[in-house]
């Protein structure tokens, strides 16, 4: 487990337009962990300077809720620029950064948000970076892309935005390969694996959620974005340790450490062998489950 992954939680990571203020007013009763304000494909080319005020704004107020406050900005450079100078303030956690191409694409960005966040008299490095991977350009430099700059705290695969560059048709099938590459791309830079190895365009059926969820969970990926608050509690359940998860960690742990008091390497419980990296693992579950509980007592 990586230090962000205890640091932040995200299981649920919720996409609410920018410029919405009736949306955003609830924003923080949804039980997102975090909340994604998007400045990006929920709002028309049209109100994009409007947008930018209302989510100034919004960051302001949503600030000292429980969900993490993080902004979707735009792809082109022009537009990019605009929604920094509007967004970078005390509130803001991190930015999802569409259409990331490259590693020198961030390391540009990473320039124009430390000079806004000492503008705005915040310590650099206080907004992460969220790069979205959504072309075949971007996953082929995916590994570069997650080691590009320090601010990078999580890594996701934009599935329709890929599909449509891949001329693929989106679906489980289809978008789990893309998706395992950024994980392990993310996994290797010390970043969280964002995602659901499906498309998310589908808030229909929660339960058929959760199970996606779970499925996802067990290739490592620790939480994944959804575009309606019905989809909010299926991700936050299906992303925690389960209580028998818990139990079963408490107890190889215990053998675990048990057993080296006998200068035994290695156990068995119920017949199975258990060694270091499962104990390792079990540790992980530890500090999943301790970290989600923090952060519940925190919003408590």
């Amino acid at each position: 487990m990586t230090q962000d992954d205890t640091a932040r939680v995200w299981r649920s990571l919720l996409y609410m337009p920018a410029d919405n203020p009736k949306f955003l007013a609830k924003a923080q009763d949804r039980g997102a962990d975090a909340l994604i304000l998007d400045l990006e494909d929920s709002v028309a080319p049209h109100n994009k300077a409007a947008a930018r005020a209302t989510c100034r704004q919004a960051i302001a107020n949503l600030a000292h809720g429980p969900a993490d406050i993080l902004v979707r900005i735009n792809a082109p450079l022009r537009h990019a620029i605009r929604d920094l100078e509007a967004v970078v303030q005390p509130g803001l956690n991190a930015l999802f950064l569409p259409k990331t191409e490259s590693a020198g694409m961030l390391i540009a960005l990473d320039e124009v948000v430390a000079s806004l966040e000492a503008e705005a008299g915040i310590p650099c490095g206080s907004v992460g970076f969220v790069p979205m991977i959504e072309t075949p350009k971007a996953l082929l430099a995916a590994e570069r892309i997650a080691a590009a700059t320090g601010r990078n705290v999580a890594l996701i695969l934009g599935g329709e935005d890929f599909a449509t560059a891949a001329h693929l048709t989106p679906s489980a099938e289809t978008l789990t390969p893309p998706k395992l590459q950024v994980a392990l791309a993310a996994r290797a830079a010390g970043l969280m694996p964002i995602g659901i190895l499906d498309t998310v365009a589908d808030f229909s059926d929660p339960e058929v959620m959760y199970h996606t969820a779970v499925r996802s969970a067990a290739f490592g990926f620790v939480g994944a974005t959804c575009i309606h608050p019905t989809m909010v509690a299926p991700l936050n359940r299906a992303f925690s340790p389960s209580t028998d998860d818990i139990s079963a960690a408490k107890q190889v742990v215990a053998v675990m450490e048990a057993a080296w008091k006998t200068n035994a390497g290695a156990a068995q419980i119920n017949g199975k062998m258990i060694d270091m990296p499962v104990y390792e693992r079990a540790k992980d579950v530890l500090a999943r489950g301790a970290a989600i509980d923090h952060k519940l007592s925190r919003s408590g």
